[in-house]
């Protein structure tokens, strides 16, 4: 092999190393790019949720609960039909005294009964007297978020797992930069990544409890709850 064939070798490697640093390069940008998109989609929904957090007493705590983590806690999602989960979602609800969404003729969904609900748009005046303290977070594929008494529903919009879970570690992650007290903040969910980081950034672990306040817990001492994964299956936001 003579010294030019060396060098031309030594050439192409350089140049395949290169490739596979763009490569690695263009990989990281999209994956940076995918989490700015995400966070300037999650930012109106945050800052609605800011607001009931500051009209909170001082001394008041506010709980974050993983929707779909919270309803479809122990359960063999893989046996469960749309229909199924549907049920299960609206029997969660009524326990807790939401009211649901409701789809009207003109395909958009709207919070009924509308007697107990305040839209976005009304003054605090014109809804419920409580202030919202709990605020429940669904993977959706309709954006939306309404109040029910001292509840505020939220579904993410969009497409695509873990949507719930950003939003939350977003908002946790907000309030923190803002300067509020995020050990105000519980977050339900058994979902063990994000527990990890809603309690790096300072918030509380609550036991699941459908009714009445939750306790905070250690996120070493979470229960252990099947994840609520649900790919592949089409389920109504209302």
């Amino acid at each position: 092999m003579t010294a030019n064939d060396i060098i031309g070798d030594a050439r192409v490697a350089r140049v395949r190393e290169l490739k596979t640093a763009l490569a690695a390069a263009k990989a990281q940008l999209a994956q940076v790019e995918a989490e700015r998109d995400a966070l300037l989609a999650h930012t109106h929904l945050a800052a609605i949720v800011l607001r009931d957090f500051e009209q909170l007493a001082p001394d008041g705590q506010f709980r974050i609960i993983d929707g779909w983590n919270a309803i479809l806690r122990g359960r063999n999602v893989s046996k469960l039909t749309s229909e199924d989960i549907s049920r299960l979602k609206a029997e969660y609800l009524a326990g807790l005294g939401i009211a649901q969404l409701v789809k009207s003729s003109n395909g958009r969904h709207s919070p009924a009964p509308a007697s107990s609900v305040a839209d976005e748009r009304d003054l605090p005046a014109a809804g419920s007297h409580l202030p919202v303290a709990n605020w429940l977070v669904f993977d959706g594929s309709e954006e939306n978020s309404y109040r029910s008494g001292s509840y505020r529903v939220t579904y993410t919009g969009g497409t695509g797992p873990h949507r719930a879970d950003r939003l939350i570690l977003d908002y946790v992650h907000a309030a923190k930069l803002l300067g509020f007290d995020t050990s105000r903040i519980a977050v339900e969910t058994a979902d063990k990544p994000l527990a990890r980081k809603v309690a790096a950034l300072g918030a509380v672990l609550a036991v699941g409890c459908q009714h009445g306040a939750s306790q905070p817990e250690h996120p070493k001492t979470s229960e252990r709850i099947t994840p609520n994964r649900l790919a592949g299956r089409t389920i109504q936001d209302g």
